[in-house]
């Protein structure tokens, strides 16, 4: 079996530094599968302070116009991010998309951006719900993918650094999920595309993960790990999901 990631996006919570710092104590220490967590910003280092050794710690998002220091007032960049701790960021995810009006050519920046400064990535992609039920789904992520075309002389190096995260928008905190097959269908399309850039790369699950449901994927041959919202800020229940992924390897 491949690595597996669990991945915890804490999204705007929780609400303050203490009870950040106490959600990241709780987190399991666990060879089995790699675990990372995305706390909101102003929370880095506390939570940074007491992690487990072994757990990844991320950032939700970095600054387009730069990858250092300039004028861009509530922008934080990916050398600012780096130096504080992080090992990786999220790129695309649906949120940042609906309510940033993040386009292409921002998210392409952002890439080259966390990989100047030795940031992994995990690029999120997905359809809405309308696309979804009119067939579409195939056609948006393969748009969607297509950026990361850019980055393929630096499969050597920075690809190694890259993980894309598939998280139906529609599904996004909504207790939804596609079917089991559907998700692997979808999967499989995504290695398929990404092959024909020349890359491999783990791909994710996201949409109402919980500890339910993560076992089935777990299973899966072609789901390497979750990218998980609200389940994550429940910590018997983030560390089942843990648990399921681990004993998948």
């Amino acid at each position: 079996m491949s690595q597996k990631y669990v991945i915890g996006n804490w999204k705007l919570n929780p609400a303050t530094a203490s009870d950040a710092a106490a959600l990241a104590t709780s987190l399991p220490a666990n060879d089995g599968c790699t675990v990372g967590v995305v706390p909101s910003l102003v929370h880095l280092s506390a939570v940074k302070s007491v992690l487990a050794d072994g757990i990844l710690l991320g950032v939700q998002d970095i600054a387009h116009k730069t990858a250092k220091t300039g004028a861009f007032t509530g922008d934080v960049s990916a050398c600012q991010v780096a130096d504080i701790g992080a090992t990786f960021t999220l790129v695309g995810h649906s949120e940042r998309r609906q309510y940033h009006g993040e386009t292409d050519e921002v998210l392409s920046a952002k890439v080259a951006h966390a990989f100047a400064h030795g940031l992994s990535v995990i690029y999120c992609i997905g359809e809405t719900k309308d696309e979804y039920e009119r067939g579409e789904t195939f056609g948006i992520l393969k748009n969607q993918l297509a950026i990361l075309k850019a980055f393929v002389n630096q499969a050597d190096t920075d690809a190694a650094k890259l993980i894309i995260a598939y998280e139906p928008v529609w599904a996004i905190g909504t207790g939804l999920t596609p079917t089991f097959d559907e998700i692997e269908k979808t999967h499989r399309f995504i290695k398929d595309e990404l092959a024909t850039f020349g890359m491999t790369t783990p791909i994710l699950y996201g949409g109402s993960v919980n500890d339910k449901n993560a076992p089935e994927f777990a299973k899966s041959d072609v789901i390497d790990g979750a990218l998980v919202g609200g389940a994550s800020l429940k910590t018997d229940s983030f560390t089942a999901i843990i648990h399921a992924f681990s004993q998948s390897k």
